[in-house]
């Protein structure tokens, strides 16, 4: 048998496809399941000491035999008899390459004699650097991970060049009982047998014992970041949903490419974490959420809460808050389509209904003014006696229009934001505004392919009616939405030199959320904020949508203007 140098790829498929796989267009792996292969890694882009770590346990004297080591078998028993447990293997790297590549795992007498011959053709054929590097890209370690590339993203969330020498001691120590013994299946374990990779390491002069020292005690506080851990997390979790909702029963694998741009979700986890670090505390705020969206609802990025890790809860998605003023476009938006007009003016004076006396946030009425300025500046008195001029039930009407499916009491309170809904729910809304077409739905996914068969996903469209009341009333309601933005407005904090902003913002009773919702006119990102706290708790009472949430906004907006302004400068050098 002649053994031939080709590809990793060729010579070496998983044994399955993952059943499903979700990564961006850039082809960077967000989530999968089943087996998962990452791109093929040479040997001189992994650390040094994952080789001399898989060496130490896997096949002592790799670099001196040729093939197979018959002293190596006689001492691996002997060693793993003295330690009570399987601390080095019998079988050669080479040896465990071959069945990887040509037999399997099946152990008869004949076989293990193939599998010597095979070695030794394979040691004098390919030499010692390929045969390790083929047997680094394709072990299996565990969750469906072939590879070390593979291992590395799924347990720690990062490329096999960023692998920490305890890292690369947790991936050592699964390949034996990959399945069993490895840092998500038993993390116990997997750092116990991590510590005897460490120990063997030492003992070989592979490391020295201080190194080794440092390495345990970085080992006993090591674990796995969750799945999906790489940035965007949040929306690697929701966009799986969505990705095994679209596939139901069909049969075979799923190939997914995602929305997520990851400038932008960096962009957005920069900012909410600087924002609530600067001011969190202060304002009594723990958590924060961002979503951010083309006009036609391609997410872009995700923040579902301030850490990941702590809390895999998705406050972006699955958290139902009362919206506060985010929720008066639908009042204004039901007056315009009713003939009104943003000059128009209406009574900001105190107003009893069966008994409910609402308030501004100043606590202070303001006589007669425009549409226009009580949007503005979030006139509370003004807005829920317009919704009683336009019917409640209109202003249901409306929402249902523009994509909201939560329950909406037809009470009067509902013209201040006191129903329930997600901040991904209103960033619809607002995108569809945005559109000029609703509703609009939010995807994470630009195009799907089940087996063969791919599928590009579309925008629900409106009916004819719908759009031309649509295409009347857009234009006073966006600059209604800008006005909001302006010198004196509520959500003057948001604005971003250069750019065209509209936006509302939204603070519920006693401050226990906080919102702002806005987008870049014409067409650009639609971006949803939202602060607040999990157990409902009231924020400081000067906490409000234009504060934090708007400054959020302003942040992520920046962050990403000033990183496309570089860009442009780049190309145009």
């Amino acid at each position: 048998m002649v053994v031939r140098e080709v590809p990793l790829a060729e010579v070496l498929p998983p044994a399955e496809e993952p059943s499903l796989l979700v990564e961006t267009a850039d082809g960077e792996v967000l989530t999968t399941r089943g087996a998962y292969r990452a791109p093929f890694v040479p040997l001189t882009s992994m650390p040094p000491f994952l080789s001399e770590a898989v060496i130490a346990v896997e096949d002592q004297r790799f670099l001196d035999h040729r093939g197979v080591d018959w002293r190596g078998i006689a001492r691996a028993g002997l060693r793993n008899l003295r330690a009570g447990g399987v601390v080095e293997g019998g079988s050669t790297i080479t040896q465990q390459l071959v069945k990887i590549l040509y037999l399997g795992p099946e152990r008869t007498l004949a076989r293990k004699l193939q599998e010597a011959a095979l070695a030794t053709l394979l040691d004098r054929q390919l030499g010692k650097e390929r045969i390790l590097e083929l047997y680094l890209n394709s072990v299996y370690l565990g969750s469906g991970a072939y590879g070390v590339p593979a291992a590395a993203l799924s347990y720690f969330g990062k490329p096999v060049d960023e692998l920490t020498l305890p890292e690369a001691a947790l991936l050592a120590a699964s390949i034996q009982l990959p399945s069993q013994v490895n840092p998500i299946a038993d993390l116990g374990a997997a750092q116990n047998r991590a510590a005897l990779v460490l120990t063997v390491m030492e003992d070989q002069g592979r490391i020295d014992e201080a190194t080794r020292d440092r390495a345990l005690a970085q080992l006993a506080v090591l674990a796995p970041a969750p799945p999906a851990s790489r940035s965007g997390s949040y929306f690697a979790d929701w966009v799986l949903r969505e990705v095994e909702a679209l596939r139901g029963a069909a049969a075979g694998g799923v190939q997914a490419t995602a929305t997520l741009d990851a400038n932008l979700q960096a962009d957005a986890e920069r900012a909410i974490r600087e924002v609530m670090a600067e001011r969190g505390p202060a304002a009594g705020a723990t958590q924060a959420a961002l979503v951010a969206m083309t006009p036609n609802g391609r997410v872009r990025a995700m923040v579902g809460g301030l850490d990941y890790r702590q809390s895999q809860f998705n406050r972006a998605t699955d958290a139902r808050r009362q919206p506060g003023s985010t929720f008066k476009l639908f009042v204004y938006m039901a007056a315009l389509i009713r003939g009104a007009s943003p000059d128009d003016t209406i009574e900001d004076l105190p107003i009893e209904i069966e008994g409910w006396t609402p308030e501004n946030f100043d606590e202070q009425s303001h006589g007669t003014v425009t549409l226009a300025e009580a949007f503005a500046r979030s006139y509370n008195l003004a807005a829920v006696r317009l919704a009683q001029e336009v019917g409640i039930d209109n202003v249901v009407e409306v929402a249902r229009r523009f994509g909201i499916e939560t329950e909406l009491r037809p009470t009067p309170s509902l013209a201040l934001g006191t129903a329930e809904v997600t901040l991904l729910d209103m960033t619809e809304a607002y995108a569809g505004l945005s559109l000029g077409r609703v509703p609009v739905r939010a995807t994470g996914i630009e195009s799907i392919r089940f087996g063969e068969e791919e599928r590009t996903l579309g925008v629900i469209g409106t009916n004819d009616r719908e759009q031309t009341q649509l295409n009347r009333t857009r234009g006073p309601m966006i600059d209604m939405l800008r006005a909001v933005v302006a010198e004196g407005g509520t959500g003057q904090a948001a604005r971003v030199p250069d750019l065209d902003i509209a936006g509302k913002t939204g603070t519920s009773q006693d401050s226990r959320d906080a919102w702002f919702i806005g987008f870049v006119n014409t067409r650009g990102l639609v971006v949803g904020v939202w602060v607040g706290n999990d157990d409902n708790s009231p924020m400081d009472d000067r906490t409000t949508g234009g504060s934090l949430p708007a400054e959020i906004f302003q942040r992520f907006l920046t962050l990403a203007k000033e990183r496309r302004d570089r860009e442009r400068a780049a190309e145009d050098r």
